[in-house]
């Protein structure tokens, strides 16, 4: 049985107990027992900036174990931007080794007098101080703590950027260098109780059943003989990008269009161009991400990724149609620590209130497609300088800020930027868009088909402009 570790920044006081085994039974996975943790100790009255609001660590049943595809990181919080309950996931391999220390559940709760880390081991919980890590990117603060060979010995780092200290409303916690943990802002809840980094370090792992060994054996064979992967194996989540222009379904120019004309400039086909190697999160044999280098000239980078996501946040909804532009926007806003969709919506909103007449900056031109402008306002709202500080907010505290006739261009639901899909694709998607509890986190596809390789859907798209009405 895994144990809870409760940690107050205030006081210093850390308490490890052994987890509730009825939250478990209850309150299924990573997800649930995060909501139930969230619900028994922050009240509705608790600013999600102030001590009181929890940042909730946990891992499911069955991570760090031989289960494919179970290794996720579920972080829970009061958000920020909603107000509310507030959740986000990512992959990697800190969650394993969260659950290899023995821990299902890291709870932080108030607030540092200094930065500070978490240093996490089988054996104890520590507090160290981080002064001189504080406006370090996120992957210096891993190179600070773990040298430049994560794994076994060094252990795995989730921490925060600039964005995150800056307390940014749509800042994100980066583990592993290239996931994150993004949307709703847990990187601000972060940065607001002064804790830069959670470092884990596991002596190994626990022992499983041989049974267990069988069944997660049996499972992985089964997912590696399923050809409605092999898109994903082969393009990973990059395998969307045509087929929803094909369907209308890839929003554009802040969802004034539902399809771009340079698809072919941005789809799987172009950046495999950039492509590395394929790589996987902790027991994952589909091994959907991707290792990504632009070789040379002004956008020289190497990152893991870009998503779909991402790319259509920073490319078709910012009118942006180059691949290595994109791919250096996804590098800055993982060095910053932001979360790539709801900084792509936030600077889309922005570039469309320009169009209006509604906003203005001396130094940018805030055009359609000026890559200047994408990749100086990532910079801006990560350091709340100029206009960014504005950004910063998220789309719906800036429109209230600007006034009413900014508010029809935000694109948020509860205060949450839209996921990278076109809510009036399908009625299914826009309900679930307008009606999930913690904003439009998910989005909603179809499990059959989406992972079809490019090339083999149907050739039925007619183009749609989009209305607001």
């Amino acid at each position: 049985m895994g144990r809870t570790a409760l940690v107050d920044l205030t006081t210093g006081a850390i308490r490890i107990e052994e987890t509730n085994r009825d939250n478990l039974r209850k309150f299924l996975g990573g997800r649930g027992l995060g909501a139930k943790l969230l619900f028994e100790l922050v009240g509705p009255g608790v600013d999600p900036l102030a001590p009181e609001n929890i940042l909730a660590f946990t891992a499911g049943p069955f991570t760090g174990s031989a289960w494919p595809t179970a290794s996720r990181l579920h972080v829970t919080f009061k958000s920020p931007l909603t107000g509310a309950y507030g959740y986000a996931n990512s992959g990697g391999f800190f969650a394993a080794e969260l659950n290899h220390a023995g821990y299902d559940a890291l709870v932080v709760t108030g607030r540092a007098a200094h930065p500070v880390t978490l240093q996490v081991t089988d054996d104890e919980i520590t507090l160290r101080d981080a002064s001189d890590l504080w406006g370090c990117t996120t992957s210096e603060t891993q190179r600070a703590l773990l040298g430049d060979a994560p794994g076994v010995r060094a252990g795995r780092v989730a921490c925060i950027g600039p964005a995150g200290e800056n307390l940014v409303r749509i800042s994100a916690v980066i583990n592993d260098l290239g996931r994150a943990a993004a949307r709703g802002g847990p990187g601000a809840v972060m940065g607001s109780k002064n804790l830069k980094a959670i470092h884990v370090r596991a002596a190994g792992r626990p022992a499983l059943s041989s049974e267990f060994k069988a069944a997660a054996k049996a499972t992985t064979q089964k997912l590696n003989a399923d050809p409605h992967l092999d898109g994903l194996r082969r393009y990973g989540t990059l395998a969307l990008m045509d087929p929803k222009n094909l369907s209308g379904d890839q929003p554009a120019k802040n969802h004034q269009l539902v399809q771009v004309p340079f698809i072919q400039k941005v789809n799987a086909a172009a950046l495999d161009a950039y492509l590395v190697r394929h790589k996987a999160c902790y027991a994952c044999p589909i091994g959907c991400s991707r290792d990504s280098t632009v070789a040379s000239g002004r956008y020289a980078t190497e990152l893991e990724g870009p998503e779909y996501e991402t790319t259509n946040a920073l490319g078709p909804m910012c009118w942006v149609d180059d691949p290595e532009a994109i791919i250096y926007a996804n590098h800055l806003c993982n060095e910053y620590g932001l979360d790539t969709i709801s900084t792509g919506v936030t600077i889309a909103f922005a570039l469309e209130l320009h169009e209006r007449g509604l906003l203005d900056d001396d130094e940018l031109s805030l055009a359609w497609g000026d890559v200047d402008s994408v990749l100086g306002l990532i910079e801006r709202i990560a350091h709340r300088r100029g206009i960014g500080d504005l950004l910063a907010e998220g789309t719906r505290q800036a429109a209230e800020r600007i006034g009413p006739s900014a508010r029809p261009y935000a694109m948020h639901v509860k205060g949450l930027e839209l996921p990278r899909q076109e809510p009036r694709f399908a009625k299914g998607l826009g309900w679930a868009t307008a009606l999930a509890t913690a904003g439009p986190i998910t989005c909603t596809v179809c499990p059959r088909s989406i992972w079809r390789a490019p090339g083999t859907w149907p050739a039925k798209s007619s183009p749609r402009r989009s209305c607001r009405s």
